[in-house]
């Protein structure tokens, strides 16, 4: 029988040596993240978020705002916990948003958005409260829209 089939077939190391060491490095980068390393900067503005799935509508995600941000990651507190590693959708609700990207693209909406979105991945859950439980998340974007990465930095102050 030809073992065509597995693609890890004459390789050293056999194809569960692969995913472990896989996992593994995963997890080393998702440990050596923090704050400091995704920069992000003090500043609370209105945030959507929830789990990552397809069928995501703005009235069932959870409202909230976000501690510290950058282009790179944001950090909030949450009432539910989630797991790490687990997909974010997260709508940021920035003031005059619009106004701010329409200096950047060549278009114009007749209802204009008040919030852009970003894919994010957990990469710490802590407990911070001790009776009422609120979760502290620290999260690192995945995808974000090079015009609002743009934008947000401004708002930010970071500079492009």
């Amino acid at each position: 029988m030809n073992d065509n089939t597995n693609p890890h077939a004459g390789h050293p190391f056999g194809a569960s040596d692969l995913e472990e060491s896989g996992e593994a490095a995963r997890a080393a980068r998702a440990s050596d993240v923090t704050p400091l390393s995704l920069r992000l900067v003090a500043k609370k503005i209105p945030i959507r978020y929830a789990e990552y799935r397809i069928s995501n509508q703005g009235a069932k995600m959870l409202q909230g705002e976000s501690h510290s941000l950058s282009p790179l990651g944001i950090q909030f507190a949450s009432a539910l916990p989630f797991p790490k590693a687990a997909l974010m959708r997260v709508w940021i609700e920035m003031p005059d948003y619009w106004a701010r990207k329409s200096r950047h693209v060549g278009y114009r909406h007749t209802d204009a958005p008040t919030y852009f979105q970003l894919l994010a991945r957990v990469v710490n859950c802590e407990e911070t409260g001790k009776r009422n439980a609120k979760f502290q998340i620290l999260c690192q974007t995945v995808n974000l829209d090079p015009v609002d990465e743009l934008v947000l930095s401004d708002y930010l102050g970071l500079g492009a």
